[in-house]
């Protein structure tokens, strides 16, 4: 084969077809999908996207025109998956990206709040034939493969690996062509070789520089085909060399309320890997077959995307507690000994020896951090089964009480944690939360509750988010953007949490960094409600009423007064939209969950300050968690001259 005829090869081989079959695709504007290659082109331009992405497109323009819903998506795209709702938000948010919008400024995909999304483009399917041609493509690139592989390289003039029948069969080449070819492939060798060199250097600073810290993501473990998954196994080894590799020296390890959401059995690792911000990624697959459970582990090196280690493992799995631990226990000492570290703090414990108990809790843990009702509820069902077949199972009546709305329920549940392991940080972190939105008003114990569970594990992400939004309501700022920058290090790109911090900006009336901070959380999950009231929000107190109206007006499109707000805004402006949004919040004030916090924001813009101090003691007689709010929020600024705001706040706790 001659080196020569490899870009005749390649050009050659992009036009071959595999058979002689009829060959359908879309096309919308300037775009063509094609199903069966799994491309997208724009114009001629390849449009590279993730699988699950891709997968994301093609279920909405095989449904144009017509609403998907999320749970439809769910199950067409992420079947096979442990995978949180948020993870169809960014799909689509990375198609918007790709597809952009048309000549006429109309985007292709249209979101129906709290249902789903449409497609909204023109969607035309075309067939054509496809005509067999000898000599596919797949026989081609193996032949050719093939004799690379057998073949001895051999650096003559003309750069030629002898075999002549081969060569007939290709276009000949000139003597220019050949001449670039030569350099070509010299300059790829030479590439090669310094790739290999880079890539032995890396892997030798990471074993003779021990004391460099480095972080890592343990991804939940893959099953190899779709049938019979088991979360113990997916999450439960994760756990484990989580829990493993956390007590190490110098070794940063992602918790696993960061890496549960990579659940996807096609989960590109690298890319994990990128938006967790870590240096590796373990990926791990597992196959079950005549008792025995086998693992297979990849450690990545994110910066190269390189597969660095490769470790396999095989154990009985008639007790799975066992089997979990030791495939946890000797991966985990094989990470070490490769990093040259040591466990310098005792492993913590799983909690629990009922496997369904575990199971269950895993199950429920999955759901806790969901925004929707359904799947919250879903979680409690799940932790509850937990704690009936382990009624001591400590971390169960932990997840339970972070689960429960009622408070009285879930202060229960959590005093039960710690009566039964005194030590656990999570259920320090919840009791902290309870305190801090449940039962307000004792703030001084929700900190201390909160450094303790920093204490006991200081990458308790849930501990530190909590502890910079009780230092952001008690306006201590700079604290609170600290705590909350420290949660987003430990698991970076969690959609709560760069919402918590464009908060604190807001409140701490840094209004151009909090409105960039919001838009970063809609991009991530557009369907983020507190988030698109606090961006026109900030535009308001910014003094950008055009955008302010702007934001608010989108947010209302399907609701049945847009266009009294329409009217209200072109005859008054901004202030006298905001008079009929309050004018409509009084229709609704003696309906049950009538949020009287809010009403009162709105009166203290309107400088109705009567009402205002009305709506607050109403707001605080009803317990409405919202009053935590009220000392740091900046549109109660003019209440803060009267003492009845500052009594208020003493009443709340907050001072």
């Amino acid at each position: 084969m001659s080196f020569g005829n490899l870009p005749s090869f390649f050009l050659n081989f992009s036009e071959c077809e595999m058979n002689g079959e009829e060959k359908h695709f879309y096309k919308f504007k300037s775009f063509r999908l094609d199903v069966k290659e799994r491309q997208l082109l724009h114009h001629s331009d390849n449009i590279p996207l993730t699988p699950k992405v891709f997968d994301v497109l093609v279920a909405l323009v095989e449904r144009s025109g017509h609403l998907v819903e999320k749970d439809e998506l769910l199950k067409l795209v992420w079947a096979d998956s442990f995978v949180e709702e948020v993870n169809i938000a960014r799909s689509v948010h990375a198609l918007r990206k790709v597809l952009g919008e048309d000549e006429n400024g109309n985007k292709f995909i249209e979101t129906v709040a709290k249902k789903g999304y449409r497609f909204v483009a023109k969607v035309t399917k075309v067939s054509e034939a496809v005509l067999p041609q000898a000599g596919g493509a797949g026989e081609m690139i193996n032949d050719e493969l093939g004799m690379m592989n057998e073949s001895q390289l051999a650096l003559n003039s003309s750069f030629i690996i002898p075999n002549s029948s081969l060569e007939t069969n290709l276009p000949a080449v000139n003597p220019k062509q050949n001449t670039r070819i030569i350099l070509f492939a010299v300059g790829f060798l030479s590439a090669v070789f310094l790739l290999v060199l880079l890539s032995f250097n890396f892997r030798s600073d990471s074993v003779t520089n021990p004391n460099k810290a480095k972080s890592i993501a343990i991804l939940p473990v893959q099953p190899l085909t779709a049938e019979n998954r088991d979360v113990i196994y997916e999450f439960g080894i994760a756990d484990s060399l989580n829990l493993k590799l956390g007590a190490a020296k110098n070794l940063i390890v992602r918790p696993l309320s960061a890496t549960r959401k990579y659940a996807d059995i096609t989960q590109d690792a690298i890319a994990a890997g990128k938006e967790m911000q870590v240096d590796y990624v373990l990926a791990s697959n597992y196959q079950i077959a005549a008792g025995k459970i086998r693992v297979t582990s990849q450690l990545f090196n994110v910066a190269t995307g390189q597969i660095e280690e490769t470790y396999k493992n095989e154990k009985e799995t008639s007790n799975i507690f066992a089997a979990q631990d030791a495939i946890a226990g000797e991966v985990g000492n094989i990470i070490l000994a490769r990093f040259a570290m040591t466990e310098n703090s005792p492993v913590a414990k799983r909690g629990t020896t009922n496997e369904e108990a575990y199971r269950l809790y895993l199950l429920g843990k999955n759901l806790t951090m969901q925004r929707s009702v359904e799947d919250k509820q879903k979680a409690i069902e799940y932790l509850e089964q937990a704690i009936r077949l382990d009624p001591n199972f400590a971390r169960g009546y932990a997840g339970l009480a972070f689960a429960y709305k009622d408070p009285e329920k879930a202060k229960a549940a959590v005093e039960k944690a710690l009566e039964l392991d005194n030590n656990l940080s999570e259920a320090y972190a919840v009791r902290g939360s309870i305190n801090l939105f449940k039962v307000w008003g004792d703030f001084p114990q929700a900190e201390k509750d909160l450094l303790r569970a920093i204490e006991l594990d200081p990458n308790n992400d849930l501990a530190h988010w909590l502890y910079g939004l009780l230092r952001g309501y008690q306006r201590r700022f700079d604290e609170a953007i600290r705590e909350i920058e420290t949660a987003s290090a430990i698991s970076p790109g969690t959609v709560q949490y760069i919402h918590a911090r464009a908060r604190i900006l807001y409140y701490a009336r840094r209004y151009d960094e909090a409105i960039v901070q919001y838009k970063r959380v809609l991009e991530t999950d557009e369907d983020f409600v507190a988030a698109q009231n606090q961006l026109w929000m900030s535009y308001e107190m910014n003094g950008d009423y055009a955008m302010a109206y702007e934001i608010f007006i989108k947010q209302r499109e399907k609701d049945e007064n847009l266009e009294e707000y329409k009217k209200a805004y072109a005859a008054a402006g901004w202030q006298g939209m905001v008079r009929k949004h309050f004018e409509l919040h009084q229709v609704n004030e003696n309906e049950p969950g009538t949020n009287f916090y809010s009403i009162a924001r709105q009166c203290a813009m309107l400088g109705e300050k009567e009402q205002a101090f009305a709506y607050l003691n109403k707001a605080f007689e009803k317990r409405q968690y919202q009053m935590v709010f009220m000392y740091a929020e900046p549109r109660f600024d003019s209440l803060r001259d009267d003492p009845r705001f500052d009594e208020l706040v003493r009443r709340v706790g907050l001072k």
